[in-house]
C-alpha cells in the first residue's frame, strides 16, 4: 500500500515536533548534574536504566553521544527525534542481530565516540543488566560510567514494562555519574555474571547519591 504525500510529510515531522515539546518540557525542570564532567573529554560507555532514558534525553544531546536504534519503522521516527536533540545514531539490534548492533557500538568507540546503553533494555527484566555494555568496554578499554536520577514529582507510565516516567514541571531532577569502572576481557560465564551484578550495583549505588543530593544530603 502507497502511502499518501500528506503521511510522509508527516511522518519526517512529527518526531521533531515531539522532540522539541520534550526538550521544552525538561527545560521547565530544575536539573542538578553531578560528576558529568567525568565522561566530557574522552570516549566512554555509559550505563542507565531504560526507565531514566525519558528524563535524560533531553539534556545531554550537546555533547553528541551514541545510542543504538533498530531499523524498525518505529527506529526510524526515533532516530528523527533525538538527531534533533544532537545524538549521534548506529542502527541495529539488541535483539534480533544482537551481534551486529554490538558491533556498531564497538565501532562507534574506536572512532572516537561515546555511546549511552540502557542495560536492562529494550524488553527487561526490569534493572538487570545484560553484557552488550560490558563486552562494549572490554573490547574497547575505555572506562563505563553509571548513571543514577533522582526526581522530585513525576508521571509514571504505569503500562511499561521498565516503568518509564516523565518528570513534572517545575519538579527538581538530579543526575549523578559515578566513577568509572572497567572490565578485563573473559569467556567465564560466571565472570560475566559477576561483572553484570557490579554494573547493577553501581547503578543502584549512582541512584542512592542522587537521591540524597536531592534531599539535601552530603552528594560526597
Amino acid at each position: 500500500m502507497s502511502t499518501s504525500p500528506f503521511r510522509e510529510w508527516l511522518d519526517q515531522r512529527w518526531p521533531i515536533w515531539a522532540a522539541a515539546t520534550l526538550r521544552g518540557w525538561m527545560s521547565l525542570v530544575r536539573t542538578t548534574q553531578v560528576g558529568v564532567e567525568q565522561a566530557r573529554e574522552i570516549p566512554c560507555a555509559v550505563a542507565l536504566w531504560h526507565e531514566d532514558e525519558i528524563s535524560l534525553i533531553a539534556r545531554f544531546g550537546h555533547l553528541a553521544p551514541t545510542i543504538l536504534v533498530s531499523r524498525s519503522r518505529d527506529g526510524e521516527n526515533f532516530t528523527r527525534a533525538i538527531r534533533y536533540l544532537g545524538y549521534r545514531v548506529r542502527r541495529g539490534s539488541s535483539t534480533r542481530g544482537a551481534v551486529g548492533g554490538l558491533i556498531a557500538l564497538i565501532r562507534a568507540v574506536r572512532e572516537g565516540e561515546t555511546v549511552v546503553v540502557a542495560v536492562d533494555g529494550p524488553q527487561g527484566p526490569r534493572g538487570v543488566c545484560k553484557p552488550g555494555i560490558i563486552r562494549i568496554v572490554q573490547k574497547t578499554g575505555v572506562p563505563l560510567f553509571p548513571v543514577g536520577v533522582a526526581v522530585s514529582r513525576r508521571y509514571v507510565l504505569k503500562k511499561t514494562w521498565s516503568r518509564s516516567y516523565l518528570p513534572l514541571p517545575f519538579s527538581r531532577q538530579v543526575i549523578w555519574v559515578g566513577s568509572p569502572i572497567s572490565f578485563p576481557e573473559t569467556n567465564d560465564p560466571g565472570v560475566m555474571k559477576h561483572y553484570c551484578e557490579e554494573v547493577t550495583d553501581a547503578l543502584h549505588a549512582a541512584r542512592q547519591q542522587a537521591e540524597k543530593v536531592l534531599k539535601g544530603g552530603d552528594c560526597l
